[in-house]
């Protein structure tokens, strides 16, 4: 199964959904959770192994995992 997480600062992650891309019931409420929680000033990645992520703007139902992290602030 594939999973989207939510990055926590300073708490771990939270798992939100997860999905098999050959069951589509199980597609939609991971695209909800997605939509919902990628909101402005949070990034999403799609996790394909190590070494292997890059940004995404939108639901990848093909993607093994998806990371959303709240954006890096400096000061």
């Amino acid at each position: 199964m594939a999973k989207l997480r939510l990055l926590k600062t300073g708490h771990g992650d939270l798992c939100l959904a997860e999905w098999d891309p050959t069951v589509p019931d199980t597609i939609a409420p991971a695209e909800q959770a997605f939509t919902e929680n990628y909101t402005a000033g949070r990034l999403a990645f799609r996790l394909d192994g190590p070494g292997q992520t890059r940004p995404i703007r939108e639901f990848d139902r093909s993607a093994p995992e998806i990371l959303i992290v709240p954006a890096i602030q400096g000061g």
